[in-house]
């Protein structure tokens, strides 16, 4: 299977560009720390205004929970009020038909005494009146108990129901409370998100002009639909995910702006990889000491010599060459080649894992050489902002 791209780069670049272009590189790397600062600031204000969020969904929840039952609990002690007044006015009614009761006994008892100074008829008449007044006047005083007793219930009643009632508008009043803070805390948190896109947005502003800067000292640049078709290219020959490619890409190479800008010998490779380097220029005609390479990195420890968008040294392309061969069918395959030097990546990368999205990120820090996270974590993100670097 073949597939070519052309590729436009300069074998010589002015040495005084070229440290224009690392400074720039070192700028870059400065400033997408603080993105990486900036974005997870971002993120956890976010978080933090979905849990203020989900706080005032569940407070107003409670209010209009609290409001339901203040409402009811205001009704029932306008109820018990009513029924206490209603026993009021009906103890007042039994006590005016008690106290004519009493008149009328008393009615009774002059009459009795009238009636000892006379015959004795009416006497049977008499004692039934006043046996059925006693007994009336009995059921009307435990009428009126009755009713006092239920009169003090009621009371109680009511003074149970105004206690609910000042709890219920005490715990509204603070859940109002607390949904004002709440609230102001909320607008807080989406003013500082709105601070932190702004900072993200002058940051990457500066990270692009930077980029441009580079590309223009170095004269170096890829066709945006090259580099995806190469990435498509070497993704379906191998199964590496192409948007982990490109993150790979972005950070090793900076989606091919910048390969290198030391030669060999700045590079500090050893005598072996010297070698071996020298070799792979020949074969392919390249001058061996004005080929540009990597310099070595500043951020860890390590030796430059890293060759094309790859960036692999010349041991580790030496032993991809014959893979590489087979699936461009470039003879002798070419590291500063487009489409060689990204199905080389692809290459190794799927020999150590990454044809799963579980296996990039131990994949992405073996191709650095080590153990190192922030690696694995720059190369995700990228994988997933890279087309910021596109537009």
């Amino acid at each position: 299977m073949m597939c070519d791209f052309t590729v436009v780069y300069a074998e010589e670049v002015d040495e005084d560009a070229v440290k224009k272009a690392e400074k720039s590189e070192d700028k870059i790397e400065n400033l997408e720390d603080k993105l990486k600062d900036a974005k997870k600031e971002k993120d956890e204000d976010i978080q933090k205004k979905l849990i203020i969020s989900s706080e005032l969904h569940q407070i107003n929840g409670n209010i209009s929970i609290i409001g339901e039952k203040l409402s009811e609990s205001e009704k029932e002690l306008i109820r018990t009020k009513i029924e206490l007044d209603q026993k009021q006015k009906e103890i007042e009614y039994k006590k005016e038909l008690l106290a004519n009761l009493l008149r009328k006994m008393n009615q009774v008892d002059v009459e009795a005494y009238l009636i000892t100074f006379g015959s004795d008829s009416g006497l049977g008449d008499y004692f039934a009146a006043v046996d059925a007044l006693q007994q009336l006047e009995r059921r009307l005083y435990d009428i009126v108990g009755e009713i006092k007793n239920e009169k003090v219930e009621f009371e109680k009643k009511e003074e149970e129901q105004e206690i609910i009632v000042e709890i219920y508008d005490d715990q509204q009043k603070t859940l109002e409370y607390e949904k004002v803070k709440k609230s102001v805390i909320l607008n807080q948190t989406q003013g500082e998100i709105n601070q932190k896109d702004a900072i993200i947005g002058e940051i990457q502003s500066k990270i692009a002009g930077l980029r441009a800067d580079i590309s223009r000292l170095l004269g170096k640049g890829y066709d945006t639909d090259d580099i995806k078709d190469a990435v498509k290219f070497a993704s379906k020959a191998t199964g590496v995910r192409k948007d982990f490619l490109m993150g790979m890409l972005v950070v090793e190479s900076d989606l091919g702006r910048y390969t290198g800008g030391c030669n060999y010998k700045e590079s500090r490779m050893n005598s072996h990889r010297k070698s071996i380097f020298k070799d792979i220029c020949k074969d392919l005609g390249h001058n061996y000491k004005k080929q540009k390479v990597s310099c070595p990195p500043k951020g860890y420890k390590g030796t430059g010599g890293a060759m094309g968008v790859a960036q692999f040294m010349s041991d580790t392309w030496k032993g991809y060459e014959k893979k590489i061969e087979r699936v461009t069918g470039h003879k002798p395959p070419d590291p500063w080649n487009l489409t060689d030097g990204v199905t080389a990546m692809a290459l190794k990368l799927a020999n150590d894992g990454a044809t799963s999205k579980k296996g990039e990120c131990k994949a992405a820090k073996r191709y650095l050489g080590g153990s190192h996270q922030w690696y694995c974590d720059k190369v995700q993100y990228w994988a997933d902002h890279y087309e910021k670097l596109l537009e």
